[in-house]
């Protein structure tokens, strides 16, 4: 919930506090910076310190970012506050939160029920996103029926954020020893198994595309987007908010696609072939001048955009050896946040030089790319589950 209501809120708070397009590029390209941090910090000794540790610890942090925000108004300050807050600006999670939940997640069920698994995961977790993107329209309330000031409206929000931040720590505290790492239970003096050369080279090669994949989306994180909506055709917080519950909804529908067409077609090429679509239209929707057409072609790219997201999760735990999943998870998480922690800020640059809607052509483009290499090269690499005799 925290997650849908921040990665549209952080846009429109920081227009709100008139922050040009380079300083807000700056602060969301922060924001992907703390993740990249978590992520590297996981993949290095995710296991050893325990999933359920870092994991608590994290929450923590997510909540103390929620105090802190609100208090302050100088870029600089709020840089350094997004840089360990562990939240995020695109609407998904990229910090480690994410990387240790997929290796958790991948060795809870059976091959054949793994891509349905992180189906209903990412389900649930856009579900909750679409209540959180309601609650940006809770400061108008506050100022109609408190009579409180804008700014003063909007600040009162990180409150709420923080109670539910804050409430992770208890759902993570009550995890199992079922949750660690197999390997956890041999003595910590104890190296954990050297990862096999082809899972390195399978790791390497999907954490470069992902990297790809993810500087195009960082041209165009939620947080942009909101902005955008805001700034180019001077739309209200409360249609701001309709609009992307809207969306949340139909990404909740496009998971719910992507077992059944996956089964149809391959994890591989319901990956490419729907995120090809889906950056096709956002093309679309940067080019146009018609707001209503802006929202309609942004809605379309919400109901197709998702279908990649637990079959990418599936695939990249199933290609790789039990004890490498932690790695994994967290080295693809740490490339993709890696390039969103650069491509906000090089969003805002463009923006500001050329006009609001290239960094959305921009990264398009890049994400066009990243399907087309994908496809290339793991056609013919499949997943258990996906192999016939």
């Amino acid at each position: 919930m925290d997650y849908g209501f921040i990665s549209v809120f952080l846009g429109v708070y920081l227009d709100l506090l008139e922050f040009t397009p380079l300083q807000l590029g700056i602060v969301l390209s922060a924001v992907m910076a703390g993740g990249t941090l978590s992520n590297i910090v996981a993949s290095w000794r995710g296991d050893t310190i325990g999933r359920r540790r870092m994991l608590v610890v994290m929450a923590l942090l997510m909540g103390l970012g929620g105090i802190l925000f609100p208090l302050t108004e100088e870029a600089a300050l709020l840089v350094a506050i997004s840089l360990m807050a562990m939240t995020t600006s695109t609407g998904g999670d990229r910090t480690a939160f994410l990387s240790l939940d997929m290796a958790i997640l991948a060795q809870s069920g059976s091959s054949s029920q793994r891509t349905m698994l992180f189906s209903w995961y990412n389900l649930l977790g856009r579900l909750t996103k679409a209540l959180g993107s309601l609650m940006i329209a809770v400061p108008a309330v506050l100022q109609a029926w408190l009579g409180m000031e804008e700014v003063a409206s909007y600040k009162a929000m990180f409150l709420a954020y923080s109670v539910i931040a804050f409430s992770g720590v208890a759902i993570y505290w009550r995890l199992t020893p079922s949750a660690e790492s197999m390997s956890a239970a041999s003595p910590e003096s104890e190296p954990p198994p050297d990862m096999p050369r082809s899972a390195r080279t399978i790791m390497v090669q999907l954490a470069v595309l992902f990297s790809l994949d993810s500087l195009g989306g960082g041209f165009m994180v939620l947080s942009f987007m909101s902005f955008f909506f805001a700034n180019r055709f001077n739309m209200s917080l409360e249609t701001i908010a309709a609009i992307f519950f809207a969306g949340q909804i139909l990404n909740a529908v496009s998971i719910m696609l992507a077992v059944p067409i996956a089964r149809r077609i391959g994890l591989i090429t319901t990956m490419a072939a729907t995120q090809g679509l889906a950056n096709s239209v956002m093309i679309l929707m940067a080019l146009t001048g018609n707001w209503l057409l802006a929202v309609v072609f942004f809605l379309t790219r919400e109901l197709i955009n998702d279908m990649d997201i637990p079959t990418r999760q599936s695939y990249s735990m199933a290609i790789v050896p039990t004890e490498a999943r932690t790695a994994t998870a967290s080295v693809t998480n740490l490339g993709r946040t890696m390039a969103q922690a650069v491509s906000p800020a090089l969003a805002g640059v463009v923006a500001q030089a050329t006009a609001l809607g290239i960094p959305i052509i921009v990264g398009s483009l890049i994400k066009l790319v990243y399907n087309g290499a994908l496809y290339a090269m793991f056609r013919s690499v499949k997943a258990p589950e996906e192999i016939r005799d």
